[in-house]
């Protein structure tokens, strides 16, 4: 309206915009920094606020599986009971986040609250994110504490963060990406702090020097800047309310998928599906490869399923998922692949060159220490949808699953969910894993941590494991840290063939889960195959 209001009336309600993050911690602020950014602040923290409002849990433009049905509601995905209302301050009024509470072990076992208490599991891993606060580009290295010269693991842009799986104990350091003889900063990972900041421009104790080091900002970095800040506020606030670190950026949105509720170990849900099994190996050439693009790959409501006739004679396909494990959420799913579509994926390996697995850090291999990474020493290939209608078959039927419109999990035509960024799918190709004996990949996680400059955060949020044999012995997939009030040992799963298992890398309120920790264990005998489906949200990028 026509009435004048000026910065000095607003600014008042936003004294933690512009803080020291070392200060901010301890509740305190550096002085304002001038009038050019005064007028930043304002429209930083509108715009913050609303980034911050949360949507829906699940948006529901993402589901429409009209052949498709299942156990749960839209309101019993909706309202999920661990998501609880956090009320939170940034300094400019008090806002609500719907963030994720892990309930009470005892809930696991259908029993009340406090009526047991949670092992600690024998495996102290941990999550460990390392962030950028400066406007130069760092390396990040592994300190092997002994002198010699440590391990590059990831190089980091301005504003960007980097991590891995790690220890208590483990040690890392910084260094300019161009010379290494120059250590910037050292953090030795020390739980339950998972999140460690690198920031030059604040300097403890002294506001003159932090004042300056501000003023050095342009309007970009400085908006930038302010992002980490305000993240790290809010992420104290998020740790008080619920016991866990905030890896993601904040605000990072809900998923945009359905999550499937584990409130008790044991617990099942049902899904059925026209992706009815294969019993019959098709002729070559009808197998063929998928040319249909986008939008014409579309299967009416009704219509037969392509390949019908080799096929199992039943209309509908009912899956069930089963809960192994609450915190973190997994699920196993039997016969989700028929004999004869796994005696086909193996078939694909004929002619397909396995390479050596590769682990998240291996862009700096021409620098690595090792000739090899000792985390990972499986063969793998890739195997793509539109490699023939039986592999498509396998993605449609795993959309069902995962309560999300196939279409989403190939490349769209334009007019199918305009609203998304990309035509892309939001899917990887599936990957092909062979394990000989003594083979294995150590606990680590799927998720990674998205480029700053994608503020919608892209990152997996679905890991759906195919078995494709049963080792003689050995070859479980292991959740290390499966929370529960048995033992400390963690949660093996054994491989069958044809089964599947759920696990996912993101909570319901879009944090990632720290305790999706997981392993493939040593295969003792025999060999193991395995196929792994990644699905991102909100986009693959």
């Amino acid at each position: 309206n026509d009435q004048p209001f000026t910065i000095t009336t607003i600014l008042p309600y936003y004294p933690l915009l512009y803080p020291s993050p070392m200060a901010t911690m301890a509740g305190t602020n550096t002085p304002r920094r001038g009038q050019a950014h005064q007028g930043l602040l304002l429209v930083y923290a509108l715009l913050l606020t609303l980034l911050s409002l949360q949507p829906s849990i699940v948006d529901s433009r993402l589901y429409s599986q009209a052949d498709s049905q299942c156990s749960l509601s839209e309101e019993e995905f909706l309202n999920d009971p661990a998501v609880q209302t956090m009320n939170f301050d940034l300094g400019y009024g008090p806002q609500e986040f719907h963030a994720y509470v892990q309930p009470d072990v005892s809930e696991f076992y259908r029993e009340p609250p406090g009526t047991r208490e949670p092992k600690r599991p024998m495996h102290n891993g941990w999550a460990a994110k390392f962030v950028n606060m400066s406007t130069q580009r760092i390396r990040l290295y592994w300190d092997p504490k002994d002198g010699s010269r440590g391990s590059p693991m990831s190089v980091m842009a301005p504003w960007n963060s980097a991590g891995t799986a790690s220890f208590p104990g483990h040690a890392f350091y910084l260094t300019p990406e161009g010379d290494e003889s120059v250590i910037l900063a050292r953090y030795v990972v020390k739980p339950p702090q998972a999140v460690y900041y690198y920031d030059p421009i604040s300097v403890e104790g002294d506001e003159e020097a932090t004042q300056a080091n501000l003023d050095a900002l342009t309007f970009d970095q400085f908006q930038a800047y302010q992002e980490h800040v305000t993240s790290r506020v809010f992420g104290k606030q998020y740790f008080d309310f619920t016991n866990r670190e905030y890896l993601a950026l904040y605000p990072r949105n809900s998923p945009s998928h359905k999550i499937w509720r584990a409130d008790h170990f044991g617990q099942e849900h049902w899904v059925t599906t026209k992706e009815t099994h294969f019993v019959e190996m098709p002729p070559d050439d009808k197998l063929g490869g998928v040319k249909e693009k986008g939008s014409a790959r579309v299967l009416k409501e009704g219509e037969p399923r392509l390949l019908q006739e080799y096929r199992s004679p039943e209309p509908m396909l009912n899956m069930t998922l089963k809960v192994l494990s609450c915190a973190p959420r997994a699920f196993e799913i039997k016969n989700f692949l028929s004999q004869a579509e796994v005696d086909h994926i193996l078939y694909l390996t004929t002619g397909m060159k396995l390479h050596r697995s590769t682990t998240a850090g291996d862009a700096v291999t021409e620098e690595s220490r090792d000739s090899t990474r000792a985390t990972r020493t499986s063969q793998n290939t890739w195997v793509y949808r539109e490699r023939d209608t039986m592999i498509d078959t396998i993605y449609r039927r795993a959309a069902d699953l995962l309560r999300i419109d196939e279409a989403l999990l190939r490349p769209r035509s334009k007019e199918e969910y305009p609203h998304l960024k990309s035509t892309n799918s939001l899917a990887e190709a599936l990957q092909l894993v062979h394990y000989d004996p003594g083979q294995e990949y150590t606990a680590h996680h799927d998720f990674g941590y998205a480029d700053f400059r994608r503020k919608d955060q892209p990152a997996r949020f679905a890991t759906l494991l195919l078995y494709l044999n049963e080792p003689e012995e050995g070859g479980e997939t292991q959740f290390p840290r499966w929370v529960n009030a048995e033992t400390r040992e963690g949660l093996n799963v054994e491989p069958e063939l044809g089964k599947a298992v759920l696990f996912y890398s993101q909570l319901p309120d879009g944090n990632m889960d720290d305790w999706s920790h997981h392993a493939a264990l040593p295969v003792r005998k025999g060999e193991k195959w395995l196929m792994n489906l990644w699905v991102w949200d909100p986009e693959y990028s």
